[in-house]
């Protein structure tokens, strides 16, 4: 078989555009100012958080003129599976994280290097989620004039009113008819069997 050069440079090509296609997210905050999204912007960047890796580097340049936070990190863990040895992992990763100055803003997430898109779009939506936890702590999405939102507010039910009236009570004193003997007791009284 004989080497053909268009062959080889489709294939590249092909693997390029496979491992390099797709691996741009973007997010909008409706409800937040500029500096608010560009503050949380550079709070993400700067201390990211990971569940099951270690950040070994973290290099963050930010670039506030244009809107662009370049990002450079070393990510490690060891994997451990029942019954094999422990697996070191360790990931590269170079992100541009750009502002785009739009209303709402918007946030546009890229690796800037070759990358599978899945694992690109992993740390894009890590990383939106992050901004979403800093700019809406309670998971609430402050609402804009231009938006409209239906509120539904559930009241408790009034209680009933109570209607009084004044009632004279007259107390009646029972007559007594006879003075007990002295030496009866109450026992004696409540049984009628006794002589």
């Amino acid at each position: 078989m004989r080497f053909r050069p268009h062959h080889s440079i489709s294939l590249v090509l092909l693997l390029g555009s496979l491992l390099g296609g797709c691996t741009r997210q973007t997010a909008t905050f409706p409800g937040h100012s500029d500096p608010e999204v560009w503050n949380a912007m550079v709070t993400v960047a700067e201390n990211p958080v990971y569940d099951d890796w270690f950040v070994l580097e973290n290099e963050v340049m930010t670039a506030r003129p244009e809107g662009r936070i370049e990002i450079y990190r070393i990510l490690r863990r060891d994997l451990v599976r029942v019954g094999q040895d422990p697996v070191r992992q360790e990931e590269n990763w170079r992100f541009q994280v750009q502002f785009l100055h739009t209303d709402p803003p918007t946030i546009k997430f890229s690796a800037r290097q070759a990358a599978v898109p899945a694992h690109v779009w992993r740390e894009g939506d890590r990383y939106f989620t992050d901004m979403r936890t800093i700019l809406e702590p309670n998971g609430v999405v402050p609402v804009t004039d231009e938006e409209s939102v239906e509120l539904v507010v559930e009241s408790e039910p009034e209680p009933e009113t109570e209607t009084t009236q004044e009632v004279e009570l007259e107390v009646v004193e029972p007559e007594s008819e006879s003075e007990p003997e002295s030496n009866e007791t109450l026992t004696d009284l409540l049984e009628p069997n006794r002589p």
